[in-house]
């Protein structure tokens, strides 16, 4: 039995392929769950391309059991920031710890336990930074990088950083698991869409088997070593959540 509380919050506008995976992972760690809904872009960029999926549609894709912890909130904001800072503050008003779930970002239940643990313990900083491991356009393929985002916040605290050790295991993340229509969409109303690399769908995107150095944004190190490189993957040591995924035997996601 812990000792704290802990609930996790997830801003959505799209996200059906993963989203319940992402919050069934971490549902029994957590007291209380809630999505920050928003119909539209909040990244930075706007687009006349339609939302490729509704409010409805992702409200009938989660499972009925997961209400009793889970809060719905439609919000309406454009800006990334302060949408953050909003979803934190509602997250935190009854926690000791939140964890920021992405729709595309899943844990093994016993990797974000240790995580928690070692949050709680240490209790040296409000915001923890983890690595994650970056799924290439297949469950056989990832990607290894030393970007470190925020995505749990020690609200015992009122600033500092730390780091949650790289040894405790694993974040999954699926954001380059995703269809084509998904990715095409992303990358029309994403925060960095102005840095996308030249020819990127051409070369990187649509190029298989996987081609070294992908990432949409970051290019070659002063070694000539790429950002991301996508490396075989034994997707037995995945999350149970994601054994009965509909993508989970393709070859390549299309």
């Amino acid at each position: 039995m812990r000792d704290y509380k802990v609930n996790s919050l997830t801003i959505l506008h799209y996200g059906r392929d993963y989203l319940v995976s992402a919050l069934q992972a971490v549902y029994p760690l957590c007291d209380r769950q809630f999505i920050f809904y928003v119909p539209h872009p909040s990244h930075g960029h706007r687009t006349d391309i339609p939302p490729i999926e509704s409010r409805e549609e992702l409200l009938d894709s989660i499972p009925s059991y997961m209400w009793d912890k889970l809060q719905w909130i439609d919000t309406d904001f454009w800006d990334e920031g302060k949408q953050r800072d909003y979803a934190l503050s509602v997250a935190s008003q009854d926690a000791d710890l939140v964890v920021t779930i992405d729709y595309d970002e899943i844990h093994h239940e016993h990797v974000l336990d240790k995580m928690l643990n070692h949050v709680w313990q240490t209790n040296g900083a409000r915001r923890w930074l983890v690595n994650m491991l970056h799924f290439w356009r297949s469950f056989n393929y990832a990607c290894t990088d030393n970007n470190w985002p925020v995505r749990i916040v020690d609200t015992r605290h009122a600033g500092g950083i730390g780091y949650v050790p790289k040894e405790l295991g694993d974040i999954y993340h699926m954001g380059y698991c995703v269809t084509d229509k998904v990715m095409r969409y992303k990358w029309e109303c994403h925060g960095h869409k102005d840095e996308l690399r030249p020819n990127w769908y051409e070369e990187k995107w649509s190029a298989w088997p996987p081609v070294d150095d992908c990432h949409p944004t970051n290019g070659k190190n002063d070694e000539g070593i790429g950002w991301w490189n996508p490396q075989p993957f034994d997707k037995r040591e995945l999350p149970h959540v994601l054994f009965n995924h509909p993508f989970y035997n393709l070859e390549r996601i299309e």
